[in-house]
C-alpha cells in the first residue's frame, strides 16, 4: 500500500498552494491537501491551534506523512506531538522559528494589525499570483479565497509555544525543507535539530519562504527523499 501524504498550507493562502508540488511527485503516493480553519473552505471558522490540530487529525485515516509550509508546518508539529501514532514522517518548511520571547511578542502584535494592513493588498497579491504562475495554478487559489483575517488570527495564536521541544515523544523522520533565502527559518534550523536530532535539512535553492510554490520540483524531491526513508 502506498504511503499517504497530507499537505497543510501556509497562512493567507489555501490547500491549492500544493497543486504544483503534488503534480511533481514521481512516485505514486496517496495525497490529500486540506484547508485549515480561517482559510479556504473553512474561512468561516476562526483559527485556533486546537481547531487546526483537530481538523488535521480528522483528515488522517492511517499513519501518514505530514507536509506543512509556514503555518501548516507548525500545525504538523502539533499533530505529531498530539498523535504520534498517526504521523510516519514530516516535511517542514518555514516552520523552525522559535515563537517565544521577542519573536513571539512581535508576531502576536503584528497579527492584530495584519488583517487591516493586508486586506487592501489581497487584490495585488492575486494579480501577482496570476502574473508569476499563470491562471491554471493561480485561479484555484484565488477562487478558494485569500484570507487576511485567518492569517491574522494564526499570527496571534502561534506565539508562546516551544514547538520543537513538544516533539519529545515523536521519533519519526523529519526533513526541514527551507528556502535558501528564508533567513529567519534557516537560523532556527540548528536549535530544531538540537531538540530533534533525527531531523535533516534540505535547502531549496533560489527560493524564499514560499519555496514550495516557486520551486515545486525541488520541493517535491525533498518530499520524495522522506518517502524513501519511510518506505
Amino acid at each position: 500500500m502506498s504511503q499517504e501524504i497530507l499537505f497543510l498550507h501556509g497562512g493567507v493562502i489555501n490547500r491549492h498552494m500544493w497543486d504544483l508540488v503534488r503534480g511533481e511527485l514521481s512516485s505514486d503516493p496517496t495525497t490529500r491537501a486540506i484547508d485549515l480553519p480561517g482559510h479556504g473552505d473553512l474561512s468561516h471558522l476562526p483559527y485556533s491551534n486546537e481547531a487546526a490540530t483537530e481538523v488535521a487529525i480528522e483528515a488522517l485515516t492511517a499513519p501518514s506523512i505530514l507536509v506543512g509550509l509556514s503555518l501548516g508546518g507548525y500545525v504538523a508539529q502539533m499533530v505529531a506531538a498530539t498523535r504520534t501514532d498517526l504521523v510516519s514522517g514530516m516535511v517542514l518548511s518555514g516552520a523552525t522559528i522559535d515563537y517565544r520571547g521577542w519573536d513571539g511578542l512581535s508576531t502576536k502584535l503584528y497579527g492584530y494589525a495584519f488583517p487591516l494592513l493586508a486586506r487592501p493588498a489581497m487584490k495585488t497579491f492575486a494579480k501577482k499570483l496570476r502574473a508569476d504562475f499563470g491562471p491554471e495554478f493561480a485561479e484555484p487559489i484565488i477562487e478558494s479565497g485569500l484570507s487576511a483575517r485567518g492569517a491574522g488570527q494564526a499570527l496571534r495564536r502561534l506565539p508562546g509555544r516551544d514547538y520543537a521541544s513538544e516533539l519529545v515523544d515523536y521519533s519519526g523522520p523529519i526533513v526541514i525543507a527551507n528556502g535558501e533565502r528564508d533567513t529567519s527559518n534557516r537560523k532556527g534550523e540548528a536549535r530544531f535539530i538540537e531538540k530533534n536530532p533525527q531531523a535533516r535539512v534540505i535547502v531549496i535553492e533560489d527560493a524564499g519562504h514560499a519555496c514550495a510554490m516557486t520551486q515545486p520540483a525541488s520541493f517535491a524531491a525533498a518530499v520524495e527523499s522522506l518517502l524513501a526513508s519511510v518506505g
